[in-house]
């Protein structure tokens, strides 16, 4: 299934520890996106972001990966957080 998501690079996303897998230290996180994929599975997405800060500081591509909630990014898009 494909999910209408528009999140533009640089996205501010307060993940909350249960929204997203894998999450082995069991904590929120603040997260600035790189690239969210729209083939949804089970209501979740493919997230690539940052969580070293918005610009990127750990001079890779992206530092987190991970497999997240849409309702949780559609929460952030929308204000909610």
């Amino acid at each position: 299934m494909i999910v209408e998501l528009d999140v533009p690079r640089g996205t501010r996303l307060h993940l909350l520890a249960h929204e997203f897998e894998p999450n082995p230290t069991h904590r929120d996180e603040v997260v600035w996106s790189v690239a969210v994929h729209r083939d949804a599975t089970a209501g979740k997405v493919r997230l690539h972001g940052h969580m070293c800060g918005a610009d990127g500081e750990c001079a890779k591509g992206w530092c987190f990966e991970a497999v997240v909630l849409v309702s949780a990014i559609r929460a952030n898009r929308d204000g909610a957080r």
